[in-house]
Order: C-alpha cells, then sequence, then structure tokens
C-alpha cells in the first residue's frame, strides 16, 4: 500500500508539473493543442502460464498537450489513467512441500485444487510521449506514436476453487491426514478468497495510434482511432516461486493463497491495450 501510494504521488507532481507547464506555454500560443481522450476495451496482463490466460477488458481516459512544428507533424505529452484486467484458469492445480506443524512434527503438506481461477486488476497512471503526423484538410488521416511510463496506483488478485483438498503426509508414521480442519487439513467445495494486494513494477509500453481527425469550427475536432499500447517489460518480479497455498503451523491454521504470479508456472508479465480511442481537441 505504501509503494502504492508513492507512485501515486511521484506520477501525480509529475503530471501537474508537466501539465502546468503545457498550459502555460498554450495560453501564450494559440497554434498548440489541448486534447482529452478515452480509449478501451481490451486491456489486460499479458504473460507466460502453464494455464489458461483469458484477457480482460478496462478503459483508459487522458489529457494530451501537443506542440506543432508545423502544420503536419506535431510533438505531444499526457496524463492518463488506464485499467488493466485479466483471469488465468486450471482445471487441475497441486503441490506439496515440506513444513512444520504446531506440535513441531515435520510433515508433507500436500494440496489439490479444481476448477482454479485467479482475477487479476491492475490500476496505473501513465505519462506518454509521443509524435504524430496528420495530412492537410479538414478531415485528415493521423498516424500518432511513441512511448509511455506507467506507475501502479492499485492492484488485487482474488482466487476462486470449485474445490480445495488440504492434507498432511507424516513419513515417520506412514499416514496422510485429511482432517481436523483446524489443522489445515480439509475438503472445501466453492472457496472464494478475500482479495489481496497485487504489487507490480513501473510500466514502459510503445505506443501506436491511427486514424481520422475531423475539424469542428475554427479551433476544435475530433478524433477517432485505433491504439495500440505494448508493455516492454516485466511489471513482476516473483522473488522465487511460492507455493500457491501456503500452511501457517499457527492453530487454528490459517492458509495463506498466493498469487499464480508468484508461481514457478508465471513469468514475464507485460501490461497491453488496444482498441478504439476517441479525442476532442481544441488549438
Amino acid at each position: 500500500m505504501k509503494k502504492y501510494i508513492r507512485n501515486y504521488i511521484t506520477s501525480l507532481s509529475i503530471a501537474t508539473l508537466l501539465l502546468g507547464t503545457c498550459l502555460n506555454s498554450y495560453a501564450q500560443d494559440r497554434k498548440q493543442e489541448l486534447s482529452i481522450a478515452v480509449g478501451g476495451p481490451f486491456s489486460f496482463l499479458k504473460y507466460n502460464s502453464g494455464g489458461d490466460v483469458v484477457p480482460g477488458n478496462g478503459i483508459n481516459a487522458g489529457i494530451r498537450y501537443s506542440y506543432y512544428l508545423n502544420e503536419g507533424l506535431s510533438i505531444g505529452i499526457g496524463v492518463e489513467y488506464q485499467t488493466y484486467n485479466s483471469d488465468v484458469k486450471y482445471g487441475f492445480f497441486n503441490g506439496q512441500y515440506n513444513a512444520i506443524d504446531a506440535e513441531n512434527e515435520a510433515f508433507q503438506f500436500r494440496y489439490k485444487a479444481t476448477n482454479l481461477r485467479e482475477e487479476q486488476k491492475l490500476g496505473y497512471i501513465n505519462i506518454p510521449i509521443g509524435i504524430q503526423f496528420e495530412t492537410p484538410g479538414d478531415t485528415k488521416l493521423y498516424v500518432a506514436a511513441g512511448a509511455k511510463i506507467g506507475f501502479a496506483t492499485n492492484g488485487t488478485y482474488q482466487s476462486t476453487f470449485q474445490n480445495l483438498t488440504t492434507s498432511g503426509y507424516y513419513p515417520q508414521y506412514n499416514v496422510e491426514l485429511f482432517s481436523p480442519a483446524f489443522a489445515g487439513f480439509e475438503n472445501v467445495n466453492d472457496l472464494k478468497t478475500s482479495k489481496q494486494d497485487l504489487n507490480t513494477e513501473v510500466s514502459y509500453s510503445a505506443t501506436f495510434e491511427t486514424g481520422l481527425k475531423q475539424k469542428i469550427g475554427d479551433r476544435s475536432a475530433i478524433y477517432i482511432g485505433l491504439y495500440l499500447d505494448y508493455g516492454l517489460n516485466n511489471v513482476y518480479d516473483n522473488k522465487g516461486s511460492k507455493n500457491l497455498v501456503q500452511y501457517n503451523p499457527q492453530l487454528p491454521v490459517q492458509l495463506q493463497y498466493n498469487s499464480i504470479l508468484d508461481s514457478s508456472f508465471s513469468n514475464d508479465v507485460r501490461l497491453v491495450s488496444y482498441g478504439l480511442k476517441l479525442r476532442y481537441a481544441i488549438r
């Protein structure tokens, strides 16, 4: 949470400084352009996984300032808020590892999950910088490209299990215990975990956009186009593999449910967004 607060303050401060400078310049030079935009609907986490990763939907909304080098070429900077959503599904998932119980007995903790689903949600403040080319006339074709840096402001994951069976195998007694529940050994149907924080890193993305710009009146215009933002770096460092179900020896046992992204089955998490973008501009 502290990390999100720091990122939010940092990104908001940078955005305020940049836009303040740009707006001051805009007030002095009417050839420049100020616009607001919304985009979506495809926005998700893309990563390698042993399960079925289902891309989700998200939106972005922001403000952009552009400086025209000439009538057909401009450079721009802005700030936007972007959401990302993904689901990952496993028909079957299991694991086992050595642990120590509340009575200081060594054993092997085992778990088996069927129809596991994890939903991941992220929010980012992005600062895009780019260059745009547009053709002459009242109806223009435009092409824009650039890069953006993104700071995480929030992130959560939540898991559901159609069935989860946990047990403890004690090799010294050659016995596997499936109960009692207070010891962490049980069979549970339709389990839904609470939402937990998903801490991601700074994102760097390449951006591309193209479409039509229609002039309205003397100073305003509407853009409608297609866009693609593709992440260039891994935004999640799992810092060593974690077990999906983590045993805790303190009685009564409260199991911890880690994210699939923390496991050895997932890696190279990138942020991707594409779809339709609408923009209203004043110049």
